[in-house]
């Protein structure tokens, strides 16, 4: 059976600076949080504002682009796929403020950097593979 479309595009800010590491045989690997709002009315006209966390993973090339131009704050577009726990099952955690949350985890393909960090000597741009950078 052939493969399905899997493809998820999503804009947010940085909730921290990207971490990166490098995996036992030295490939690189960078990690970080997008936070995106949303706001609507609820059914008796209250506003409700609520923000969606996802956990993102760049590998290879991008993740040393993401690592280097971006920081805490910085507006992105990511392009990848979900990725999923242990069980087929985003992890779920307990609120601080009481009721649950989910987490969900994607691999960027791609990664558009609407604004980066402050003291990048670099315009935004757009990484989409391991081997291409456009600017």
């Amino acid at each position: 059976m052939a493969n399905q479309i899997q493809k998820v595009t999503y804009e947010g800010f940085l909730a921290d600076d990207p971490e990166m590491r490098f995996t036992p045989n030295g490939k690189n690997v960078t990690n970080f949080r997008i936070g995106s709002n949303r706001q609507y009315k609820d059914s008796a006209g209250t506003v409700v504002k609520e923000t969606t966390w996802l956990k993102i993973t760049a590998w290879g090339k991008l993740a040393e682009i993401v690592n280097q131009y971006c920081g805490k704050g910085s507006w992105v577009i990511v392009e990848g796929y979900l990725r999923t726990g242990e069980g087929g099952n985003p992890a779920v955690y307990e609120l601080k403020s009481g009721g649950f949350g989910a987490s969900y985890e994607v691999t960027a393909n791609a990664v558009r950097i609407l604004k980066g960090k402050e003291n990048a000597a670099v315009k935004t741009g757009e990484a989409e593979s391991e081997e291409e950078v456009p600017w």
